[in-house]
């Protein structure tokens, strides 16, 4: 009686890992085990909602059945089913050995006489037939054993992994709150247009490609049909921290469909100059199994067999040093331990010729997506913190620093618009707060007047901080630290030249290695060399530092001519052209110069630059990049994307006779059919607003967050609107009618082609009478209902400014 009790009770405790087991099983299995429940029983199954339910439904069943019954069924699945040795031990302990006869009385009893002979016509073994399955079946437990070795063995290493990179991050990672912008593949602009504009079969409509379709978490994309993902993200927006947080939330079951995880990072697979088979990549540059050859053929064979179960995470693409082979360029056999270049195992998996069904998921910056876009089933963006995050995240770093200096940095960064924008990138908002924290330790009582205005200036301001961690540390702190900044910069300066994001050991002077660690502007990282040798190397704390500190190299080193320095000088596109190679690997070096030619940071650099002519040399350096920056600000041909970074390199000058410059040299900011962050319109107020003279601005097609339209009233000198194609929604209408208070000198709006409805068409007419120069309003191709128009006309009555009033 108590071993009868035993084998439902162990039923019940193991229902979960089973459920996941039978899940996987071939329909000839399940149809097996189902048929042994009585005919009530299966139109249960039946009703189920989905393949999973009816395995717990199955599982319930028999977990309540008769104990001889439950027992029998276990032994069916044992003979049937790879399962982990300790499982298959405790099933067996409770079941006894299997028999030749697997149907039990009560079941035969249960079945009617067309069901039973179907059952024995499918299912009846004899002695032999049994004896042949069941050494098939102890051959197979020995691969079992070494897959779910080497599984438990990544979830180890994937702990370990987690935890080195959550040294130093402040807040939790939550992946339920990493929001994520999800497309179907990306619109594709032929060429970068001169002229900024778009034919309209150039713009997205409606359920095109390049319209956004949902927000959805990160966590989810694993969860989703799409087997190719790709991630995209700014420098800083958390990316790989992101990464790293999912393989730790599936060594906690989190994603239970996937057997194996691995993830692998382009900055060590750079390293790789030979070809590798599958079997390397996996084994050599993400975990050896411990059990030795036997073990690595059991999991690859595991892993070839069953590429539904396992999940691929590649990290950085854009750090990649090539591009991946088109697809049809591939050879159409493939054999796991065959080396391929790397670009073309890559090119391999995307295009589902090696491992199809495996799952991958695939992280870049913007720009470098479009040898990866044919290959891909859905592409998301990931979007920022918002408010409340930086709130939080500000809240969570200085919990520890007193609650005066709490208070004080938290207030003061969020009533600072500038850099409460900056901190809309993750990245960004925890070098704010380490800058915020070494301005307010160092005890100065004017705080406000010591802010920072730019991103360069919080770097300096960063810089400074881990500088004052050093021993021999002296005001001032780049000048008692010259040499070593110098030779930062120079390292810097040449990983950015060779897109090398990983320096080696022999790279880095033992004495730079020492001071850098110490200072936390060099991170160690554990590497594995080409011929599987470990080793160990040396990353800046991140990307945007190592920008800067090229930067800094460019503006304070005599190695650097002006021919050179007009050379790295150019402005990013954001739009993705198919004919172009790889873009260069750098996305912020221009702007730290520019910032770094602003009258704040004259200081900063003479404290570099040595020699009695120090001070004419950095002049004459500063005035080199406005010169070409005013050149740039009067050119009429620049596109939409280049027009932002033109925003963004001016706002880091402070220099306001540029601003006025550029929008003297054009009646219109036409912003088309790109992706605009906060950051962007913050710039664009900047140079809006200092600039002083009316301006319009053209949003066409463009996406853009709500916390946006906060910073459009910065603007000031807005002439007209445009936000045709837009995806404008009722939510955003009433938020844009609100900045459009502040907009009072504002002649023209356009709204056509949107998403409004009556709600959204009545925020924006409501309006009207609060903006006094109003005189063309178009609200065409929206969703207007005939009492909408009958409001826009009365609204119009007591707005005898606008002359023209176009809606359908």
């Amino acid at each position: 009686m108590e071993a009868e009790e035993d084998v439902q009770s162990v039923l019940t405790q193991e229902t979960h890992e089973l459920a996941d087991i039978l899940g996987y099983q071939d329909d000839a299995v399940l149809s097996k085990l189902y048929k042994m429940m009585d005919s009530r029983a299966r139109e249960r199954l039946v009703r189920a909602a989905s393949h999973r339910e009816r395995i717990l439904e199955m599982l319930g069943y028999f977990s309540t059945a008769d104990p001889a019954m439950c027992r029998q069924f276990l032994q069916m699945v044992c003979m049937h089913c790879d399962m982990p040795m300790r499982l298959e031990s405790r099933l067996m302990s409770v079941t006894g050995s299997v028999t030749s006869d697997p149907w039990p009385t009560l079941a035969r009893e249960a079945l009617s006489l067309c069901d039973l002979e179907e059952v024995i016509e499918n299912s009846s073994h004899t002695l032999v037939d049994e004896s042949i399955a069941f050494q098939g079946w102890c051959v197979k437990r020995p691969r079992i054993d070494h897959v779910e070795n080497y599984k438990a063995a990544v979830r180890r290493f994937l702990l370990q992994r987690w935890e080195r990179v959550m040294q130093g991050v402040v807040k939790e990672v939550r992946l339920e709150e990493a929001w994520v912008s999800l497309r179907h593949r990306t619109h594709v602009i032929p060429r970068d247009r001169a002229d900024g504009a778009l034919s309209p079969s150039e713009l997205p409509q409606g359920d095109e490609e390049g319209t956004v379709e949902d927000r959805v978490t990160v966590h989810s994309l694993l969860g989703s049909e799409a087997q190719v993902t790709l991630l995209l993200g700014q420098a800083g927006s958390g990316k790989t921290l992101l990464m790293h947080c999912l393989g730790q939330k599936w060594t906690q079951d989190a994603s239970p469909s996937f057997h194996l995880l691995i993830l692998l990072e382009f900055r060590q697979l750079n390293l790789v100059a030979r070809p590798l088979s599958l079997k390397e990549l996996l084994f050599r540059f993400f975990l050896p199994p411990e059990g030795g050859e036997e073990e690595c053929t059991a999991v690859l064979d595991f892993i070839l067999e069953n590429p539904e179960k396992i999940c691929l995470i590649f990290d950085g693409y854009d750090e990649f040093h090539t591009k991946i082979t088109h697809s049809g360029k591939l050879s159409s056999s493939f054999d796991p331990l065959c080396p391929l270049p790397m670009a073309e195992l890559i090119s391999g998996l995307c295009s589902r010729r090696i491992l199809p069904g495996c799952t991958l998921l695939i992280t870049c910056r913007p720009r470098d997506v479009t040898d990866l876009e044919s290959s891909v089933d859905c592409i998301g963006e990931l979007l920022g913190f918002n408010q409340r995050s930086v709130k939080e995240y500000a809240e969570q770093y200085f919990q520890d620093k007193g609650l005066n200096l709490k208070e004080k940095a938290v207030s003061h960064l969020l009533a600072n618009h500038h850099l409460l924008t900056m901190c809309y990138l993750p990245a960004l908002c925890h070098i704010c707060c380490v800058c915020l924290d070494h301005i307010f330790s160092s005890g100065g009582s004017e705080l406000l007047p010591q802010l920072p205005n730019t991103l360069t200036q919080v770097y300096l301001q960063i810089l400074c901080a881990f500088l004052s961690r050093c021993p021999g540390s002296s005001t001032p702190l780049l000048q008692s630290h010259r040499a070593e900044v110098t030779l930062l910069g120079r390292l810097a300066m040449r990983g950015l030249e060779g897109s090398k994001i990983v320096f080696l050991s022999e790279e880095v002077p033992p004495d730079l290695v020492d001071f850098a660690t110490k200072a936390g502007l060099l991170s160690q990282v554990d590497l594995t060399h080409e011929d599987g040798s470990k080793g160990q190397g040396y990353t800046f704390m991140h990307l945007t530092m190592q920008e800067f500190l090229g930067a800094l190299h460019i503006m304070t080193s005599e190695d650097i001519t002006e021919a050179q320095l007009r050379k790295k000088f150019n402005l990013k596109t954001r739009w993705t052209m198919k004919s172009n190679p790889k873009t260069v690997f750098t996305d912020s070096l221009h702007l730290y110069v520019c910032g770094l030619a602003a009258p704040a940071c004259f200081s900063y650099l003479l404290q570099l630059v040595q020699g009695v002519g120090a001070v004419a040399w950095v002049k004459k350096r500063l005035a080199l990049v406005r010169k070409l920056l005013r050149s740039l600000a009067m050119s009429t041909n620049l596109t939409g994307p280049k027009v932002v970074e033109l925003c963004h390199c001016v706002q880091e000058t402070q220099d306001a006779q540029l601003a006025r410059e550029m929008v003297g040299s054009r009646p219109c900011f036409e912003l088309r059919n790109i992706t605009l962050n906060p950051v962007d319109l913050d710039a664009l107020a900047f140079v809006v607003s200092s600039a002083g003279v009316g301006i319009g601005l053209d949003f066409g097609a463009c996406s853009m967050e709500l916390e946006c339209l906060d910073i459009l009233p910065s603007c000031q000198h807005i002439d007209f609107l445009m936000f045709i194609c837009g995806n404008l929604t009722d939510v955003g209408a009433a938020k844009l009618a609100r900045a459009l208070e502040s907009c009072p000198q504002i002649t023209e709006l356009n709204f056509s082609d949107n998403s409004l409805t009556d709600r959204g068409v009545r925020e924006i007419a409501d309006i009207f009478p609060k903006l006094p120069s109003l005189a063309s309003v178009s609200l065409g191709k929206n969703g207007c209902s005939l009492e909408s128009i009958y409001i826009l006309l009365e609204k119009i009555t007591s707005s005898p400014s606008i002359q023209g009033l176009y809606a359908e």
